[in-house]
This record gives C-alpha cells, structure tokens and sequence, in this order.
C-alpha cells in the first residue's frame, strides 16, 4: 500500500514548460517534488538555453559567433561558450569526415536568401560563397584556444550542433537542481536524464523516413538523440518551380534535393553529438555514413531509397527497448524523433511560455 501511495505520487508529479530560443521551441519535462521546484530548475534551464542563443546566434550581429574574424590569417582568443562550441565543432568535423561542418556560415547565408527572396543564387553568387567556406577554412587552436581565419570571408555557422549543445546544457541544469529525472527538446534535438518514476525510459518516437518503414518508439535514458532529414524543413523558391531543404551538402555548397529522401536518428552519449552526426550522415556517401554511425554513436538508423544505399542500423540499434503499441498514442510528423505523446501520466500545468524573440 505505501509503495502505490508512492508511485501515485511520482506520476502526479510531472511538469513541463514550454519557451521559444534560438529560435525554436524548447520543451521540457520533468518530474519534481512540487510545482516550486519545478519551476526554478526549469527556470535555470531555460536560462542556460538563451545564454546559448546569445553566444552563437547568426540572426543578430553582436553575439561572440559573428564577431570571429573572417579575413584570411587573422585569430583570436576566444573563451566561454562560443569556445566550447568551436572546441566541439572542430573535434566532430574530424570524427565526421567533414560531414559536419560549423564552417558554412557563407552557404547557409546564402541559401537563407534564396529561401526569403523566392529566387535561387547565380552560379557566380554560389561559387563565390563556396570558395569561403568550408572545414579548411578555419582553424581551431585548442590548447591557446585560438580560432584563427584560413580563408577570407570565412563565416561560422552552430545551426548543426548549438540545439544539442543548449540541450545537454539545459539537462545539466536541471541535474544540478536535483532534477535528474527529465527530457530537454529543443526542436527535435533531446537530451535524456533518468528514466521517469516507474519507467523504462523516455518513450520516444521516431518517424520513419522512407514510405513504407514503421515508426518506432523506443524507451531511452541518460542519453542524447537526434535526427536530421528534410521530409520537413523545405522551402519553395523559383516560383515554386524547385524546393531546397535545410541541409547545405558540404561537398558541393548546395542543399540536399528535396526530396532526398535521406534521415538519420542518432543516439548517442549527449545531444550535441547526436546532432552534428545525424546531419553528416544525411550528407555523407552511403559508406562513410555506415562507417561514421558505427564507430561515432551508441546507435542510429539511417533510412534512404534503395538506389542511394536503403535502410541501416548500426550499433545497439536493434536491441534498444520498445515501447509496448499503444493505440492511444499520436504520430510524430515524418522526419522526427520526439517524445511520445504516450508518456505516462497526465501533465499538470506548467510556467506560461515567454518568448525569447
């Protein structure tokens, strides 16, 4: 009897909070003692995801990311969190192949133009931004923690791994807060603490993106997870007349085609790595991408057309736990891993939204 008194009392004991950063809406879940406490590690989290957005953001010109030098030879010392993401971004470009790139700032500029004028870039425009660009055309000196210019007009872009870092960011704040047990979303990149009370781990679901291939929902915890694909984030241009995605291919300066049909979920040891390697393997060749997810991620599954390499998993893919069917649990929309809206207990009201931006 006092073990049910005590399971009742952790389910009810669920809160979530919504806020919009970077961008994008960041969610998080958690289970605490009371609202209070809910609210002030919430609070604190949250706190750590708009310190990110002020670090490396690329819509506004005066956080430390656009204040990187971007003439050929010229460094500079650079400390806080902007450090740790170029320390990052640097080691993960090695493990990918180049597959990640924080160094295609000129690209997605680029292409975010086209995106808002509806007209695609001149041929001069592109080779222009892809001369610039690039994970050669910076430099990362860790030990004096130096970035340093290769190429002029070389600028930074964290829209591949600043979610995941705000995420693990936004996690260890709620563990400091004696939270453990808690799901940090920033738009579909999640960090995972301690399975909630009774529970497995998170139920999260992954859509599949080839047609065809069932989703998935899988119980994690004490993880990172991620995926990339473009069966969502397109935008028109040319009148209509061609669709680019949000993927810039290192290879070529250009957008996946849409529809690549390419997506990639990855579970891995935190959210930031999840996140920059779910994007490289969405651009990187069939085999590299194979090679990459094995010896990078805890797991991943990586869904393509059979004429451009099919359906893989790696790792411990096939032996994560499942989630029992529940037929009372909503799909995610294609191209996502989220958590499952078949989360236990119901979720009493949380802080009200307030908008960042």
């Amino acid at each position: 009897m006092i073990a049910l008194a005590l399971v009742a009392a952790s389910l009810s004991g669920r809160f979530e909070f919504r806020e919009v950063h970077l961008g994008v809406e960041v969610r998080i879940v958690l289970h605490a003692e009371d609202a209070s406490r809910a609210a002030a590690a919430a609070r604190a989290a949250f706190d750590r995801v708009r310190a990110w957005d002020d670090a490396l953001s690329d819509w506004r010109p005066d956080t430390p990311a656009q204040r990187l030098p971007s003439r050929a030879g010229a460094s500079q010392h650079v400390e806080g969190r902007l450090r740790d993401a170029l320390d990052t971004s640097w080691r993960l470009a090695q493990v990918t192949r180049g597959g990640f790139d924080a160094g295609l700032g000129s690209l997605t500029r680029l292409w975010r133009e086209a995106q808002r004028s509806g007209s695609m870039p001149s041929d001069a425009a592109l080779s222009q931004a892809v001369a610039c660009a690039g994970w050669n055309a910076w430099l990362w000196m860790k030990d004096t923690s130096t970035f340093i210019a290769q190429r002029d007009g070389v600028r930074m872009d964290f829209g591949g791994i600043g979610c995941g870092l705000a995420a693990d960011d936004a996690l260890a704040a709620l563990r400091e807060a004696s939270v453990p047990q808690a799901l940090v979303d920033v738009s579909g990149d999640i960090a995972l603490g301690a399975a909630p009370p009774g529970e497995a781990g998170w139920r999260i679901e992954v859509a599949p993106g080839v047609d065809g291939q069932a989703a998935e929902t899988l119980l994690l915890h004490d993880v990172g997870v991620s995926t990339s694909g473009d069966r969502v984030q397109a935008e028109p241009v040319a009148g209509g007349a061609k669709t680019i995605g949000h993927i810039v291919d290192p290879s070529n300066g250009r957008p996946l085609p849409v529809p690549s049909l390419r997506q990639a979920t990855v579970i891995a040891k935190d959210a930031t790595t999840a996140d920059a390697i779910a994007t490289a393997l969405c651009t990187l060749p069939i085999a590299d991408a194979l090679s990459v997810a094995e010896t990078a991620t805890t797991a991943a599954r990586i869904d393509r057309r059979v004429k451009d390499g099919g359906v893989h998993s790696t790792g411990a893919w096939n032996s994560i736990k499942r989630a029992s069917s529940d037929p009372a649990a909503g799909s995610s929309a294609p191209g996502a891993a989220r958590p499952s809206p078949a989360s236990p207990a119901s979720d009493p009201p949380g802080s009200p939204a307030r908008p960042s931006k």
